[in-house]
């Protein structure tokens, strides 16, 4: 066939010419040497960290912890020293200064004068947070800050777990003392339990006797209406009666006038009784000179002291009644001791003034008799008139006492109804400054009333509160209790203290984990390597002059050696891969198939860069290689970038080349590598279609000439 011809006489050229060979075999070998020795190194990124130089400053100038000294910052030293995390190098302030500015230290830590005293307010109610500053010089090299930083991050965890640990230390020293102060608290509770129920038992009582009592202080309230309504109307009807008093007060007045005038003539009356009784003994001397006008007289005068005595009688009698209607008509008044005794005598009175009349009715009859007998009985007329006149005496006697004393009680009734009057009107006034004490009696009880209701309410829900409290306590005794057999069952050893001061160890496995750090470039490593030493084998091969046979046969020439010189470095680097530098690879078969079809792709991409530009092309290839360093995945993950940078990563070969390598490499995921192949495939269409197309046009535009094949 005649690209085989012509494939065979361009390898026969390139065996003829040993300055071109030598070069080829040195391009071949561009991968080896590439791969060789990047992938070499067996160390990792962390293994020499304590060649780091990092200069330490310790400020701490220490505290007291309680009665124990303590100074954090020389702890901290000691463990840096016993560690060698990195190149520790412990300087004063000015030395690490002068070292960053002299870029003799990749970071300063300093640790601050107050570090172990704010360590002691750790109990404090606002404890402070404990401040290390460390200060990082990223500009010799942006991966070592990171890594100082990491390890600064994890001194300060291991830090972080010291103060919990002596936090704890004295949180488990005092958790004794809350647990004996539980079990106080407990019995105290108890009590209060105790108490609580005596507190329930009583409001309920309280709530109880108020609630009973309602109904009495709502009677009580009422009552004081009625009280208030019962003293306007006594005040009225006092007003009322005032004048009737006022009445009995002139008229006892009058009485005791009238009395004064009948004692008067009741002795009047005595004197001449005597008198009669003296002249009846010389009556008889003079009965016959005398007897018939004096008798006539006699008659006439007994019979004007018997109608005199009846009126009197009668009057004194009407007295009695009316002191006794008045005493019946006013029950409630207090009239004293002396009432009972102007009634007393106003019945003797009467009672005389009966007996008066009855005697002067016999004396007038007997002085009729007298008068109208003469002259035929005068001598026993006489005896009897001598006889009448004796008893008439007594009985005027009788009378004339009993006036005394009619007198002595009526003076004492003037005097009584007078008192009565004024006691009367200070009744009055005392009854309205009683119903004014009743207008505010019964507002007072109205208030209350009300008040009581509220107290009722109050005291429901003072009970209820009681209840509650009583409830309450009896949780809060058992939580005691329970807290106390908690607390006093803690244990305080050091290993529960390290477990509070750090509870979390963290327990990690590894998928897909790189025996050294360098498998982790190998993908990264092998697709720079391939397209270099395909881009450098692009040197010797000569694209642009089209020879004098058919376009699709020139291409397929230089597509075949290219790709064939680039499978060959593909061999040439798994063969170091696999037996040099023995990489532990996952999937073994799929590298060799991915690297294989990789090297074709990138033959593809190079052979159309190289034949459209020449050395620009190649240029431009370099210049892709140098910008696809940074966005495909060989540094950091493709998810990390930038959207937009992440959307150009998505048309670059090298994003799948890598991701390819690394599925067969680390992941063993050959379904992962077809699909990145199936891709990487993508770009060899188009590019071998672009360069076939690239051939027709410059083939058509070309002279013909004779076929000089070149390499």
């Amino acid at each position: 066939m005649r690209i085989f011809t012509l494939l065979s006489t361009e390898f026969s050229k390139l065996a003829a010419n040993k300055a071109v060979l030598l070069s080829v075999i040195t391009a071949l070998l561009v991968p080896v040497v590439y791969g060789g020795i990047l992938l070499s190194a067996t160390w990792g990124p962390y293994d020499n960290l304590s060649n780091l130089p990092v200069a330490v400053v310790n400020n701490d100038k220490g505290a007291i912890a309680g009665d124990q000294p303590i100074n954090v910052g020389n702890d901290l030293v000691a463990n840096m020293e016993k560690g060698r995390d990195l190149g520790w190098k412990f300087v004063d302030s000015t030395e690490a200064m002068r070292g960053l500015q002299k870029n003799n230290y990749y970071m300063a830590i300093i640790i601050p004068e107050d570090f172990s005293k704010k360590v002691t307010t750790v109990m404090e109610p606002h404890p402070e947070k404990l401040e290390l500053e460390y200060i990082q010089n990223e500009g010799l090299n942006f991966l070592a800050s990171k890594v100082t930083e990491t390890a600064i991050q994890r001194m300060r965890e291991k830090l972080a777990d010291t103060i919990t640990e002596k936090y704890v230390t004295n949180m488990f020293a005092s958790l004794g003392e809350v647990s004996d102060g539980f079990g106080k608290a407990a019995d105290g509770s108890a009590q209060l339990s105790e108490g609580t129920v005596q507190l329930h038992q009583g409001t309920s009582d309280l709530a109880n006797s108020v609630t009973s009592k309602q109904t009495d202080i709502t009677k009580l309230a009422n009552g004081t209406k009625e009280l208030k309504n019962g003293t306007g109307t006594l005040l009225n009807k006092l007003n009322e009666k005032s004048g009737d008093i006022e009445k009995l007060a002139d008229g006892s007045q009058q009485l005791h006038g009238g009395t004064v005038s009948l004692k008067e003539g009741t002795s009047q009356i005595l004197a001449g009784l005597k008198k009669a009784e003296q002249g009846s003994q010389a009556l008889n001397e003079g009965v016959q000179s005398r007897l018939v006008s004096g008798s006539r007289k006699v008659a006439d005068g007994t019979g004007r002291l018997k109608d005199g005595s009846a009126k009197l009688a009668a009057g004194a009698q009407r007295l009695v009644e009316g002191l006794e209607e008045y005493k019946k008509a006013n029950p409630t008044v207090n009239v004293g001791p002396y009432y009972q005794q102007i009634i007393d005598g106003a019945k003797e009175i009467s009672s005389g003034l009966d007996n008066l009349s009855v005697k002067s009715v016999s004396l007038n009859e007997g002085a009729l008799k007298v008068a109208d007998g003469v002259a035929n009985s005068v001598a026993p007329g006489t005896d009897a008139l001598n006889k009448g006149l004796n008893q008439l005496v007594a009985g005027q006697i009788k009378v004339d006492q009993g006036a005394s004393k009619l007198e002595g009680g009526a003076a004492q009734i003037a005097d009584g109804n007078d008192k009565v009057n004024k006691g009367w009107n200070e009744l009055i006034s005392g009854v309205a400054r009683l119903d004014s004490g009743a207008a505010q009696i019964s507002e007072g009880n109205t208030k209350v009333d009300e008040g009581w209701k509220k107290l009722s309410e109050g005291a429901a829900k003072l009970n209820d509160g009681a209840g509650k409290i009583n409830a309450g306590s009896e949780k809060l005794t058992t939580g005691l209790k329970t807290g106390a057999e908690k607390t006093g069952g803690l244990n305080t050893e050091k290993d529960n203290i390290n477990m509070f001061a750090s509870p979390v160890q963290l327990k990690s496995k590894s998928v897909n984990e790189y025996e050294h750090y360098r498998d982790s470039t190998a993908p990264y490593v092998l697709t720079l390597g391939l397209f270099a030493g395909i881009l450098i084998m692009s040197l010797f091969i000569d694209f642009k002059r089209p020879p004098l046979v058919s376009s699709f046969h020139w291409f397929a020439v230089k597509f075949i050696k290219l790709s064939t010189l680039s499978l060959i470095q593909a061999i040439l680097l798994l063969t170091v891969v696999f037996f040099g530098l023995k990489i532990n690879v996952s999937n073994p078969l799929g590298l060799v198939l991915f690297a294989l079809a990789a090297s074709v792709v990138f033959s593809s991409i190079v052979l159309f860069l190289a034949a459209v530009g020449g050395n620009i092309g190649r240029f431009l290839a370099l210049a892709l290689v140098i910008m696809q360093l940074s966005i495909t995945g060989a540094n950091l993950p493709i998810e990390m970038l930038p959207e937009n940078l992440r959307n150009i990563s998505e048309y670059l070969p090298f994003t799948y080349s890598i991701a390819g390598f690394k599925s067969v490499i680390s992941l063993n995921d050959f379904g992962e590598a077809l699909s990145n192949m199936a891709i990487l495939l993508l770009f060899l269409g188009v590019c071998t279609l672009m360069t076939l197309v690239f051939f027709t046009i410059k083939k058509s535009r070309a002279p013909e000439q004779k076929v000089e094949m070149t390499v």
